[in-house]
């Protein structure tokens, strides 16, 4: 009888440790498990899971999930979460009866509030990631809508490469090529569709004439048949064939030039009529993420750049467009997530990214903000996409290094003679003491119109300006403009366009025209005075310093169509006589030098037609027989080629395409020679013979290369470091009376304490201090020289 009552109850035992506890033995063990996944594992986000399980349980019991509360406002506050606030909040809220968890979540969410007011105190400050991509990039690419993908184009073939990998979330994966069925792409622009299903490209041209028309397809993303949606002339500016795709690509928006106008178009991507956005030049154009907007840059000079390149949004459906950002030159604008920011760069600084946020109303319109580069980037090229996760994708430039090097004739070692000088057509002077070179100023706005001459003697040293701002009416161009010194050491002889033009500053190349200029600035005189869209180029003495010899290229359409009608003449040194020497139409001609023994002329000529059929020739003619006497083949040429010959007239020399050897033509045997320069990764860019033959000397570009970044943590815009780009007037000044004087840039930098402007004396590239009270320059002298403060 006791045998069985003892049995009865531990059975009796056993069924309610079985029944009733069984609920909280469970959501214990669970509680230590999400302890193990904390503390023993650092598993944070699996250990959040687990602890919000029990408390969304109900049936555990309140101790228990105050417990898991906690933990949840503990693992979050380690991931640096704005979670654990809320956890701890809802915690002292919900569960005020488990006293020494509410103290405890207590003390902890008054030490993150205490945290959070000094974070707000202190500025925001972007974060910049570098995506390790180990090929060479083109200069356009595309994020994908979700930001793990970039398109891009290698080899006239599209490519999708994964941004992380294994490797880790900044090294690629894998590229996989997207099958276009035989259709070649070029590089020029590519657009995403907002679900990702679809890409839009351009066809790479095979076409012969420069005036024809290119085709822009859109493939799915995964490859396949590509769809052809229209077939139309853009120029030949590279920024023109930027296009967007709508969200679900039932559209695309492109731009099209026609008549020296230039509009943007929308068109359905299953067939129809195009239908014209805005009477507003523009181009870029990028559909909104819910398709209702299309962004754009206007652009007043098709291409070329003329004006300021504002920022507007227009609906898709047309209608009137909004001025949503001034902006000097804007460039790639890219929508928000959300649709309710816009994100740019601005050619004219191109060092920062800026953002315009979008308001209702027309008239509240903010500033845009500015974010910028990372050290050791030269500027942005393009921005390739707007991520959910708030990652802006930038296409940029490392940073270049600029210099000029010496070479004996033999090759070898180099010597850099010049450091940190962005130096173009290099010049030796006639005692080969001294290298005269094109130059820019390294601060303010449209510097690439600013460039002048200076000179730095041949053993290096510094570099010094030759022309002073009063003694210049003509300015250089910054290739093939010749800027050849006469035999007498005293003149210099430039393609370049006059000062007292303003309508040449916009548009230069079309108006170029040949100056002889003194080299002390006591003289300047034009010599060409063709009127019309003709371009005067690449001049040169004969050796007695009687004829000039120059390039007369005829543009089409007021183009830069270098294959308009190309010829070469000569004219006497006064201005007199204009002579036809060699019809070379159909073809681009540069690089025109005389030989020393005054018996003939050679340049560099490359046919139409597609790259693979163009032939790139240098042509020596026969002063005296009147004929090209000798052609020879070269690897092929561009604005940054130049030729050079040697002292007695028997070999010409010329960098190559590559930029990586020096080449040396003997004009009798047509033989080749390549002299090596000793440098690592030093592009030369133009070159010149010393009179006396011993030397080379050549610019050097090093860096340059492009590469991929990402931005993050730049939101809220309120909270960047420098949330403002506009710039206020000081007290007591205005803009306008600080610049009264024509040869200042219009734009310029207030200092932070307000009390100086910085700006860019564009005749001499010199930067100065403006005193704001004073209205001096308080550090530079009237010579133009710098003054110690």
């Amino acid at each position: 009888m006791k045998t069985r009552i003892i049995t009865t109850l531990l059975t009796a035992v056993f069924l309610v440790t079985a029944t009733l506890p069984a609920n909280a033995q469970s959501t214990e063990q669970l509680f230590q498990k999400g302890i193990m996944k904390e503390e023993g594992e650092g598993n944070l986000p699996e250990a959040i899971e687990i602890f919000n399980s029990i408390v969304e349980d109900s049936e555990a019991d309140d101790a228990l999930q105050a417990k898991a509360l906690l933990h949840v406002g503990l693992c979050y506050e380690k991931l640096g979460k704005n979670e654990a606030t809320r956890a701890y909040q809802k915690l002292v809220n919900n569960y005020p009866a488990q006293k020494n968890e509410v103290a405890i979540a207590r003390e902890r969410l008054s030490r993150l509030i205490l945290a959070e007011e000094k974070a707000e105190q202190i500025p925001l400050q972007p974060k910049w990631t570098k995506i390790d991509i180990p090929t060479e990039l083109s200069w356009s690419v595309a994020l994908s809508p979700d930001g793990k993908e970039l398109a891009l184009v290698s080899d006239k073939k599209l490519w999708k490469m994964p941004l992380s990998s294994k490797l880790g979330t900044n090294i690629p994966g894998a590229p996989v090529q997207i099958n276009t069925e035989g259709v070649e792409v070029e590089w020029t622009g590519l657009s995403w569709s907002r679900d990702g299903e679809w890409i839009a490209f351009n066809e790479y041209p095979n076409f012969k004439d420069s005036t024809e028309n290119q085709k822009i397809y859109i493939i799915p993303s995964v490859g396949g048949n590509p769809r052809e949606i229209i077939e139309n002339y853009r120029s030949a500016r590279v920024i023109n064939y930027h296009i967007g795709l709508s969200p679900k690509g039932k559209e695309l928006a492109f731009s099209s030039v026609d008549n020296n106008e230039q509009h943007i178009f929308k068109i359905p991507t299953k067939g129809g009529k195009s239908q014209k956005l805005t009477e507003l030049n523009a181009r870029e154009p990028i559909y909104s993420p819910d398709g209702k907007f299309i962004a754009f840059v206007e652009d007043k000079g098709v291409g070329r750049g003329e004006g300021d390149l504002d920022l507007y949004i227009v609906p898709s459906e047309g209608g009137t467009p909004r001025k949503v950002a001034d902006a000097e030159k804007a460039s790639s604008p890219i929508w928000s997530p959300d649709g309710n920011m816009i994100a740019y760069h601005d050619i004219t600084k191109s060092k920062q990214i800026f953002i315009a946020p979008l308001s209702k109303k027309n008239s509240e319109e903010k500033q845009p903000v500015s974010i910028q580069v990372p050290e050791g980037i030269e500027e942005i090229s393009l921005l390739a996409g707007w991520t959910p996760g708030n990652k802006i994708g930038a296409l940029m430039v490392k940073k270049q290094d600029f210099a000029l090097y010496t070479l004996p004739k033999e090759g070898g070692q180099a010597a850099k003679i010049l450091q940190n000088t962005y130096a173009l057509q290099p010049r030796w002077s006639k005692d080969n003491k001294k290298l005269y070179y094109i130059t820019k100023p390294t601060e303010g706005i449209y510097q690439h119109r600013k460039w002048y001459l200076s000179c730095v003697s041949s053993d290096g040293g510094e570099g010094e300006v030759v022309f002073k701002p009063s003694q210049r009416k003509a300015k250089q161009l910054p290739f093939q403009s010749g800027n050849r010194i006469s035999p007498d050491g005293k003149m210099l002889l430039s393609a370049a366009y006059s000062t007292e033009d303003s309508t040449d500053i916009r548009s230069s190349w079309p108006k170029a025209k040949i100056w002889k200029i003194a080299l002390d600035g006591s003289y300047v005189k034009q010599l060409t005075h063709q009127e019309g869209d003709y371009a005067d180029g690449s001049p040169c003495w004969s050796p007695d310093g009687e004829k000039v010899a120059f390039v007369r290229t005829k543009l089409k359409k007021g183009d830069m169509d270098p294959y308009g009608h190309a010829a070469i003449y000569t004219i006497d040194a006064s201005g007199d006589n204009l002579k036809l020497i060699v019809d070379e139409a159909g073809k681009w001609v540069n690089s025109l030098i005389w030989s020393s023994d005054g018996k003939m002329l050679a340049w560099m000529s490359r046919e139409k037609g597609p790259p693979q059929t163009k032939l790139n020739m240098l042509n020596v003619y026969d002063i005296h027989k009147e004929k090209i006497s000798k052609k020879y083949e070269v690897p092929g040429t561009n604005v940054n080629i130049e030729m050079a010959w040697s002292p007695d007239s028997k070999k010409i020399a010329f960098n190559d395409l590559e930029g990586k050897v020096i080449k040396v033509v003997d004009i009798e045997d047509g033989k080749i020679e390549d002299i090596e320069t000793g440098l690592v990764d030093v592009k030369i860019h133009h070159l010149d013979w010393s009179p006396d033959g011993k030397k080379f000397v050549f610019g050097g570009i090093k860096g340059g290369e492009k590469e991929f970044w990402f931005v993050e943590d730049f939101l809220p815009l309120e909270k960047l470091a420098q949330n403002n780009t506009s710039e206020k007037e000081p007290e007591g000044i205005t803009i306008k009376q600080v610049w009264n004087d024509e040869k200042v840039d219009d734009t310029g930098t207030i200092t932070h304490d307000g009390k100086y402007l910085s700006f860019v004396d564009w005749e001499t590239g010199d930067l100065a201090l403006r005193n704001l009270k004073t209205g001096t320059n308080e550090r530079l002298t009237g010579e133009g020289t710098w003054e110690e403060p």
